[in-house]
């Protein structure tokens, strides 16, 4: 007779591992959605100027907790989320030194949204200090960009079209403007990867300040990066740049959602695929004892 336990069991697990909903924090300036600090509010913000993120997180079956950012993080509280995401609208000094060292040795899965972070002054995933912006506030046109992927098998890129130089066919972000005046883009450091990391997409629209510059790329736990001193990563890294920089209001303003529908796509793969727990030894060890038995039975 033929046994039904085995399908079975995989079915339950695949559930259990692949659950989209997760429970995440949210790093930021701002205590909630409708708390912005006061540099916002006197900036003429009502609600938290990085909210069309946590909203759009919540509104796909996310639990979202917005945690204050700080160079002192807590570690107990942070490792027990599913996912910690660093937003864009963060101050980089909180990532440096100390911070750099704190942060960097969290061991949940973590996504860093803002490339001023990720300094060789700050958390040390790249080599160096270069800041272009996508985009030119200035100009009369409304910019976007495109991302060339390195990898196009790579989860995050799920249902992304991609032309024959694997860029994206549609706009992954566009300008961004708050009253009347336009922010700048994405804040991209494009020097080297550092500890190992990969490439995953970069900037693939030419002529823009930021061209080949990295906007997604991965670091495993364990990684050694490039802050002074040097820091080892405590857990999995996703970099996903996303949110304007501020231009002509406070820096606590940072952060507005800039992205397009497939780069929303993107993000929401990325959040999926970084939140997904990592196999336990006991559902290692039922997976081992599943097919065992099934072998016993056949």
């Amino acid at each position: 007779m033929k046994s039904t336990l085995f399908p079975g069991i995989l079915f339950s697990l695949a559930g259990a591992l692949s659950a989209s909903a997760a429970n995440i924090a949210w790093v930021s300036f701002h205590s909630g959605d409708n708390a912005p600090t006061a540099a916002a509010v006197t900036a003429g913000f009502t609600k938290a100027p990085d909210i069309g993120y946590t909203n759009l997180l919540a509104a796909n079956g996310h639990t979202v907790t917005r945690i204050v950012q700080s160079g002192t993080p807590n570690a107990a509280l942070l490792n027990s989320f599913d996912l910690i995401i660093v937003g864009r609208s963060v101050a980089s000094g909180s990532f440096q030194g100390a911070g750099a060292t704190a942060w960097n040795a969290l061991t949940a899965p973590t996504i860093m949204m803002s490339g001023y972070t990720l300094r060789a002054s700050r958390a040390g995933f790249t080599t160096g200090e270069t800041m272009p912006d996508t985009f030119i506030p200035t100009d009369a046109i409304v910019d976007t960009i495109r991302l060339t992927v390195n990898n196009p098998a790579h989860p995050v890129f799920a249902g992304v079209s991609l032309d024959g130089s694997n860029t994206t066919v549609n706009a992954f972000a566009s300008e961004v403007t708050f009253g009347t005046n336009v922010q700048a883009g994405i804040s991209v450091n494009n020097n080297p990867l550092a500890g190992s990391g990969t490439l995953l997409a970069r900037v693939g629209t030419a002529g823009d300040p930021a061209v080949n510059g990295p906007v997604i790329a991965e670091w495993l736990a364990g990684a050694t990066m490039a802050n002074t001193p040097a820091s080892v990563l405590g857990g999995h890294r996703l970099v996903f740049l996303s949110g304007s920089r501020e231009r002509g209001i406070t820096s606590e303003a940072a952060g507005i959602f800039d992205l397009t529908a497939d780069g929303t796509r993107m993000l929401l793969n990325a959040v999926d695929y970084m939140a997904v727990p990592e196999p336990t030894t006991f559902t290692l060890g039922v997976l081992g004892a599943a097919c065992l038995l099934r072998r016993r039975r056949h």
